[in-house]
């Protein structure tokens, strides 16, 4: 007969032995941090810098979700800042001075724009699946070929005057919400259905878990990796638009650094570098936590040099923890 202790534990168990977990010191990070800002300026929890934040993340949330699709798979992509620009620099000579002569007007551009950068998924899509060439060489040549074709095609300047239904991206409002944030939030959800629960979204987990194993068991292994580029590069287009829509115009050097704010939003979140592993909600909840911590520090008037400090141990601290709560996690699995 089992007593109430053992009805606990195995209750305690279970909790343990759960893929969201891990997740329980990224939350505990987030909370600690969230109380400790909130503290020092008492600003941090109002509505109005909760949208900051949210809005803050907009572009390399969406950039880290990205990512998520070729590292789960097992791969890796660092072009995603260059398609991101990329794509905003297209969208915005579309709707104004014309890319080659061709103007349309934003829902066209968007088109247009997606379909481009699309373009630099299939040669990464191409040369990862098809060659023996390491995924991170691949799209560390093709991040800076497409930064050259970034400054080709704006003429090493940057295209302003957007019209007012661009910026609406940015600064229009549905029920008091930022349209950018219905786009962040309709990423992650359709990022959710797609890896959760769809036959497609375990046969990228297969992949990333074991590329043998996944090829033995009947898995087009190579159609698999080749389609994650393509959906990164179009979701990096989507992240570039947003961001142009943001400042007002396109730069040649937008989205700079921005891929590695994804990699540690992804890193945070619990997604394996090395493949197989990785949760939505972690990876936005990764991204939440990057924007927390640059809008923290600004409240608490920190300064920018230092802020690249704190920055760099809270994400190591993260990692830690997320590291730290999957080995418990693991060990629960196995009992």
């Amino acid at each position: 007969m089992k007593t109430k202790n053992d009805n606990n534990m195995t209750l305690f168990e279970k909790v343990k032995s759960s893929k969201y977990f891990e997740l329980s010191g990224l939350i505990c990070l987030i909370v600690v941090y969230s109380i400790i800002v909130q503290s020092r300026s008492g600003n941090f929890f109002t509505v109005g810098n909760i949208n900051n934040i949210l809005k803050e993340i907009v572009v390399y949330g969406i950039l880290a979700s990205a990512l998520t699709f070729p590292l789960i798979n097992g791969t890796f992509d660092l072009s995603i800042e260059s398609t991101c620009a990329l794509g905003g620099t297209c969208c915005a000579l579309l709707v104004t001075d014309g890319l080659f002569g061709l103007k349309t007007n934003l829902f066209f551009a968007i088109i247009i724009s997606v379909l481009i950068c699309c373009v630099v998924g299939v040669v990464n899509g191409l040369l990862v699946s098809r060659t023996k060439i390491d995924p991170f060489i691949v799209t560390l040549g093709s991040q800076t070929a497409v930064r050259g074709i970034v400054y080709i095609v704006c003429n090493n300047s940057a295209v302003t005057s957007l019209p007012d239904s661009f910026k609406f991206l940015s600064s229009g409002k549905i029920l008091g919400v930022s349209v950018s944030i219905w786009i962040l939030l309709l990423v992650f959800v359709m990022m959710a259905l797609v890896l959760g629960k769809t036959s497609y979204g375990r046969k990228i987990y297969a992949i990333g878990g074991s590329y043998v194993a996944a090829y033995i068991s009947g898995i087009n292994v190579k159609r698999i990796r080749f389609s994650t580029y393509i959906i990164s590069a179009a979701l990096a287009c989507i992240a570039g638009i947003l961001s142009t829509a943001r400042v007002g115009s396109a730069t040649p050097n937008a989205a700079s650094g921005y891929a590695t704010i994804a990699i540690s939003a992804c890193a945070i979140g619990g997604v394996a570098l090395t493949g197989g592993k990785g949760l939505t909600i972690g990876v936005f909840l990764g991204a939440l936590m990057m924007g927390m911590i640059t809008n923290g520090m600004n409240l608490m008037f920190i300064g920018s040099n230092w802020q690249y400090v704190v920055r760099g141990c809270l994400m190591v601290i993260a990692v830690f923890y997320a590291q730290w709560f999957s080995k418990i996690s693991n060990k629960a699995t196995k009992k």
